[in-house]
């Protein structure tokens, strides 16, 4: 080895060391959980019930911190800029870690390269209603309908570039259907003019309100946009048992913290989140929630976020949604 190569080398022996010694060290200090909406949401209601449990596994404090603001994204862009020591992590949905980077043409962070990806922790299944007016009972006879009264059924979402929104344009570019959408500033609007009538179907996830009205028989749920089927809706058939494949529209959390902090830290972490998840005090808020536990690998939750970007990406395109 000549010497002019010695001091390199010695270099990198130093920075792997002192890295091996700073993963087995951690957490030796509180860990900021950076929560990206207001208190009271899904996201918020799980992140928080990790809380306890996490802090015990771990040792040290988790400090949750609410940061809602443009849909989570001033939340991300301050994660993605932070030291990638461990020491801040972000509970983040489909929303600014994946959507974003689809809808908007200037986005200070990128949801694939700025992130470690520790776990995804939960699935936010979602199915489609119609008002008990609409001449259809499954997925096969809503298409059969809509294609026989093209633009006279409309649908709701919470505003352009809503997930709800993009998961019935994505069924109307695979289907061949003609809906007209009618955007809202949100969702609970949107699901009382289904029960009334004035719109005639939207996505939205399995809640016990709509269960209450499914079984009062003033909606119908056709299909879950699952790849199986839900255990809330078990007789519901997915949208492939309907002939609709390969489709796939729930919505998703995942825990991350900024890119570059050590595998080490990231698979403790993991470990750590995936046996709490299973636990019967978190199977009682996923319940609640009516989210699905997804907990995996970190590589599963980076080829979750690149799948989803090749499959919606044509959607978006071709509605020629791009927000500044």
């Amino acid at each position: 080895m000549s010497d002019a190569k010695t001091p390199i080398v010695m270099a990198l022996l130093l920075w792997l060391v002192s890295s091996l010694a700073f993963a087995q060290n951690y957490p030796s200090k509180p860990i900021r959980w950076i929560l990206p909406f207001a208190p009271g949401g899904g996201t918020d209601i799980l992140s928080r019930a990790f809380v306890p449990q996490l802090s015990a596994a771990l040792g040290q404090p988790l400090i949750t911190d609410n940061r809602p603001a443009n849909a989570g994204l001033v939340a991300a862009d301050s994660v993605a800029k932070s030291a990638p020591d461990g020491y801040t992590i972000m509970t983040g949905g489909n929303s600014s870690l994946m959507f974003a980077k689809l809808t908007y043409a200037k986005l200070s962070f990128d949801p694939e390269l700025d992130f470690s990806h520790i776990t995804l922790l939960a699935l936010a299944p979602i199915a489609l209603y119609v008002h008990e007016s609409v001449q259809a009972k499954s997925l096969q006879e809503f298409v059969a309908y809509a294609k026989a009264n093209p633009g006279k059924l409309n649908y709701g979402a919470a505003g352009v570039g809503h997930p709800f929104h993009l998961a019935m344009e994505l069924l109307k570019q695979r289907s061949g259907i003609d809906l007209l959408f009618v955007p809202y500033k949100g969702m609970e609007p949107v699901i009382q003019d289904v029960v009334a009538g004035r719109l005639q179907a939207m996505f939205y996830p399995p809640t016990s309100q709509l269960l209450a009205m499914i079984k009062a028989g003033k909606i119908r749920v056709l299909a879950a946009a699952t790849p199986q089927r839900l255990s809330i809706l078990p007789d519901t058939p997915t949208f492939d048992e309907s002939g609709v494949p390969n489709f796939d529209a729930a919505g998703w959390i995942g825990l991350v913290a900024p890119a570059g902090v050590p595998k080490d830290i990231v698979m403790r972490l993991n470990r750590e989140v995936a046996k709490i998840a299973r636990t019967p005090e978190l199977a009682k808020v996923y319940a609640q929630l009516s989210f699905e536990v997804a907990t995996g690998t970190p590589e599963e939750f980076s080829q979750r976020i690149k799948r989803d970007l090749a499959a919606w990406g044509p959607v978006v395109k071709s509605l020629g949604i791009m927000l500044n």
